[in-house]
């Protein structure tokens, strides 16, 4: 099969590293759907970083110390995050389940990282194709939008939804797991999603609970409770928390979303001002954080490409295709950003996957 059947369209770009490990960057690498010129995802960085995740599997397997630090990042997005979903439903398939040393995530991403730590990461696409059509978004304007989280929190727990966090599996499996949240005073962290209280599932609600659209999550961490919401107010993209707390040697971010420049220029331009508008009702800290968030995504994302020492890479959708939005309940095209994630996450597996001599 010729390469041009196979990933449909790539414009300037080379597979060759994927290949040659020597190669130390890759270009943008990108795939349409079959019969489609529309270039829907892409996967930029160093080629090793995929490789990787099947050098710690197969050591684990046999018995051995992994021999990379890997960290996994998955961005936030609202329904957008399906594709993180699907991601992760091919690492599963390809037999990618215990290569990851830390995850760490921000708002939606969590419900597919937490279906993917519970062994059932197929799961995760069913639950934003659930909430799509269960009232979890409501309202038709920007301004009257809101997200029902005790929705959510129903899914995630297993009422009226096949996903259910398995909060022992979770616990017990070798990744360590960190959401990003936010104080009221516009101060984001890592909260550890394992030891969150009363479960990963709350840890989960707190970092998909953006201000104006919900109300803050209440989640025990260490001896107190704190109200918490959206990671993505002070923190969309952790990249340097991330790296600075677990020194891997290895970054892999799956983002739900374009590259902060090719997103709408209402969130480029004008989000600062609406945010501020918005969320007056909220402390000034918070409300300045999330004025602040296109223009900390953006600085987050340059900062991934300069990383030293660090095999990164990074998989997007393409921002000239964006079929959905964080708001977006129609079934078909969210069905459709899933298989094409899904089905670029496989192939560039197939490709990465190194060939042992037998």
């Amino acid at each position: 099969m010729k390469h041009g059947r196979l990933f449909g369209a790539y414009r300037g770009t080379s597979l060759t590293p994927f290949f040659r490990p020597d190669v130390a960057r890759l270009r943008h690498w990108r795939l349409a759907p079959r019969g489609r010129g529309t270039l829907t995802v892409k996967l930029k960085g160093n080629a090793l970083a995929l490789r990787r995740l099947f050098d710690n599997e197969e050591a684990i397997r046999a018995g051995h110390k992994p021999p990379h630090r890997i960290l996994l990042i998955g961005t936030g997005g609202g329904m957008c995050c399906i594709r993180t979903a699907a991601y992760l439903t091919a690492w599963r398939d390809a037999g990618l389940a215990r290569a990851v040393d830390h995850a760490v995530t921000v708002s939606g991403s969590g419900g597919a990282v937490g279906a993917y730590l519970s062994g059932v990461p197929h799961r995760a696409v069913q639950m934003f194709e659930h909430l799509a059509v269960s009232g979890f978004v409501t309202g038709t304007s920007w301004y009257k939008r809101r997200l029902s989280l005790s929705r959510l929190g129903d899914v995630l727990r297993g009422l009226h939804s096949p996903v259910a966090f398995q909060q022992d599996l979770i616990c017990g499996h070798r990744t360590s797991w960190h959401v990003v949240v936010t104080r009221l005073t516009g101060d984001s962290f890592l909260l550890d999603a394992k030891t969150a209280r009363p479960d990963a599932a709350q840890a989960v609600l707190a970092s998909s609970a953006f201000p104006h659209m919900t109300s803050p999550i209440k989640v025990g961490v260490g001896e107190v409770e704190e109200n918490l919401v959206d990671g993505a107010c002070g923190m969309p993209l952790p990249i340097l928390a991330g790296v600075k707390r677990f020194r891997p040697d290895t970054l892999i971010v799956l983002a739900s979303r374009p590259h902060p420049k090719h997103l709408p220029r209402f969130e480029q331009w004008l989000w600062p001002m609406f945010a501020r508008t918005l969320l007056r009702h909220m402390p000034i800290g918070l409300r300045r954080s999330a004025a602040a968030m296109t223009r900390a995504m953006a600085t987050e994302a340059d900062r991934l490409e300069r990383l030293k020492r660090i095999a990164w890479c990074r998989v997007t959708p393409n921002g000239a295709e964006v079929p959905i939005e964080p708001w977006t309940t129609d079934l078909r095209p969210l069905r459709r950003a899933a298989e094409e994630a899904k089905a670029f996450m496989r192939d560039a597996l197939r490709m990465a996957k190194p060939v042992r001599q037998i």
